[in-house]
């Protein structure tokens, strides 16, 4: 018997774990990319591999040059004082002052001056320009409208910055007028009066770029020189004056992955950075290194195929880059570039800087194991460090020769047979000025107000380091929930939390946000009912409407809540009987049956019955499809079968006795 017992045990036993591994839901199994720890993935904005000011470079785009050439070659030839200087005049007035750049015309010969003020504390800016005046016969692509587009360009990338340094954008005037008839001496009236204004008010001129002459392009002549950087001698004025300047642009062009600039010792070009070469100030010529063949008539025109809008737009993002390289150099800090991404066998990535101080050089990083990785490290004319391996995790590597002035690069080169990831930093002094004092030491600025806010999502980019949250990305966690929205309110920045509902108030927290209700708090305007009930009876969420009575049903909305009604509605069920009727006879607002017996409860009332008992008459038979639910007729029937035996026996009784 016991056995008996066991075996039915057992296949009892077997037949629940049958029908339990059916009907269960089953296991979610975590995908080898998915999160175990419950956290949600988060994929940085790709600026964050980058330095600041390569970032500019990003995030420049071909469309103002172009419309900058498109529209104002329209206007026909710029000559001073002509229609058509003007009209471009007020044209670039209107664009700069659209992106937050103060514009106006400026000088005795209008030329246009954008202002961009940095927060820092000291008076030193950076000045980029071209100018705008044509001959009185040409519409000037090349002379120099090319030029006025690329300024626009570079005002388009830095509008979107906050610097600790001024930038200045000129369009000069007066560049085609001549002081001689044999037109050898230009005016420059611009340029001279504007370079001349900025040394008066005492502004620190640190760069002056000028672009003048910088589409054209000769197929035939070498790719290297399709953009030239024109400094002033070493000799006589040093390598920090214009130089350094030079090659910093060059470098930064070479981010673009195309070797076509070069840097060239002043040729005598007469344009206007002779202005602020006039003055001591630290200024540079970009031109185009290509000439015209005599064999190939050159023509002032939008269309003429030697014109070449691409150069002067890579020109336009290394100018910009340049502009928050320069800008960022001290304040109590060395220089830091970073180089980091990922190198697939056979390939390298190259690291570009610019020596202002002799010195030995040290890398430090970081990179993944089992690659095989290599670094190279050169100046201008020197081997720095002969090619080195790059240890695994993380590494310190330091140069065998210090470095002269000029530029360095940095070469890792993959030699093995995977892809290699790698974070590698360059450390150096410089000295932007070579005066000797370190930018470390000589320029330091006091935090911005209000503060950097690169997304604009409200928090800070220090609040967001602290946080880790990504400072180039307002909804890091891509919830649909800003970041600062979450840290306000409580949730986690870092993790997809909008569909979750932490307050249990039926609403999510992304949809708690859009009605401004608190995804924390499960009553927002604490007036007793919940926020998932308000929004779903259509009460106010915000506001303390307890007492309120918008349906005049007498009951508040509080009562409502309790009693399950709604408070927009005076017979919330539709049931004919009004909601204040059905509380207090404790029936069901929101249900017609509130006993659920088949008869609607105002039929009941009417009829007599009790709303609440479903079977009035305990008939056995429930009141709705009950023929008379006031009459019990089991009873009836009853009565009438025992009845006749009741009387018949009685009457049997009688006649016994």
């Amino acid at each position: 018997m016991n056995r008996r017992k066991a075996s039915s045990l057992v296949v009892v036993a077997v037949m629940v774990l049958a029908v339990g591994i059916i009907l269960l839901p089953p296991l979610d199994t975590p995908s080898e990319d998915g999160n175990q720890d419950g956290t949600t993935s988060l994929s940085p904005h790709t600026f964050n591999n980058l330095n600041w000011w390569d970032i500019a470079s990003e995030l420049g785009t071909k469309g103002t040059l172009l419309t900058t050439l498109q529209v104002i070659a329209g206007y026909g030839p710029r000559y001073d004082g002509s229609p058509g200087y003007y009209l471009a005049g007020g044209w670039l007035i209107d664009l700069l002052s659209s992106m937050g750049i103060t514009t106006t015309y400026y000088g005795n010969h209008d030329s246009v001056l954008g202002f961009q003020p940095g927060y820092g504390n000291d008076s030193r800016a950076i000045v980029f320009g071209a100018h705008l005046d044509s001959a009185a016969v040409s519409i000037g692509i090349e002379e120099n409208l090319g030029g006025c587009a690329v300024v626009a360009s570079i005002a388009s990338i830095l509008s979107r910055f906050r610097l600790p340094i001024d930038v200045y954008y000129c369009f000069f005037a007066g560049n085609m007028e001549f002081l001689d008839d044999q037109q050898r001496n230009r005016a420059m009236w611009g340029s001279r009066e504007i370079s001349a204004h900025l040394v008066e008010e005492g502004v620190d001129v640190i760069a002056f770029y000028n672009f003048d002459e910088l589409l054209f392009r000769n197929l035939a002549q070498s790719e290297t020189q399709r953009l030239v950087a024109e400094y002033r001698t070493t000799v006589l004025f040093g390598y920090h004056s214009t130089a350094y300047l030079a090659d910093l642009l060059v470098t930064f062009m070479r981010l673009s992955g195309l070797n076509i600039m070069s840097t060239v010792e002043e040729v005598g070009t007469q344009t206007d950075h002779w202005s602020f070469w006039d003055r001591l100030l630290p200024a540079v010529n970009v031109k185009s290194g290509h000439t015209s063949d005599p064999d190939d008539p050159f023509f002032d025109s939008l269309s003429n195929p030697h014109f070449n809008t691409t150069q002067g737009f890579l020109v336009a993002r290394a100018a910009a880059s340049v502009a928050v390289y320069l800008s960022m150099q001290g304040n109590g800090e060395r220089s830091t570039q970073k180089l980091q991404g990922t190198i697939d066998p056979g390939d390298q990535l190259t690291l570009r800087a610019v020596m202002t101080v002799p010195q030995m050089l040290s890398m430090r990083g970081v990179c993944s194991g089992n690659s095989i990785l290599t670094v190279r490290v050169f100046g201008r004319t020197t081997s720095l460090l002969d090619l080195s391996a790059i240890p695994n995790g993380n590494f310190t590597i330091t140069c065998e020769l210090a470095a002269e002035l000029g530029p360095v690069n940095v070469q890792v080169v993959n030699q093995g047979n995977l892809s290699a990831n790698v974070t590698l930093y360059l450390d150096y002094d410089s000295d932007t000025d070579g005066n000797g004092v370190f930018d470390s030491f000589q320029y330091i600025w006091p935090s911005p107000e209000p503060p950097l806010d690169w997304d604009g999502d409200g928090l800070s980019d220090a609040e967001e380091a602290v946080r880790g949250t990504d400072i180039f990305k307002p909804d890091t966690d891509s919830d649909m929930i800003g970041d600062s929205v979450e840290v306000e309110y409580g949730l986690d920045p870092l993790r997809n939390d909008a569909d979750e509902d932490p307050d249990a108030d039926g609403l999510t927290s992304f949809r708690e946000i859009a009605l401004g209700t608190h995804p924390l708090n499960s009553d927002t305007d604490s007036d007793g009912m919940p926020d998932g009930w308000e929004v779903d009876y259509g009460t106010n969420p915000l506001v303390n409407d307890a007492a309120s009575d918008p349906d005049n049903d007498t009951l508040t909305n509080i009562e409502e809540y309790r009693c399950r009604a709604d408070p927009l509605s005076a017979d919330g069920d539709a049931d004919g009987v009004p909601d204040s009727t059905e509380v207090s006879l404790g029936m069901d607002p929101m249900n017609p049956d509130s006993d659920s017996d088949g008869l609607r409860d105002q039929v009941e009332l009417l009829e007599g019955t009790n709303p609440l008992v479903p079977d009035y008459d305990a008939d056995v038979l429930w009141d709705g499809p009950d023929p008379n639910p006031r009459i019990n007729l089991l009873l009836v029937i009853g009565l009438i079968i025992i009845l006749p035996v009741v009387v018949g026996s009685f009457i049997f009784w009688r006649r016994i006795r």
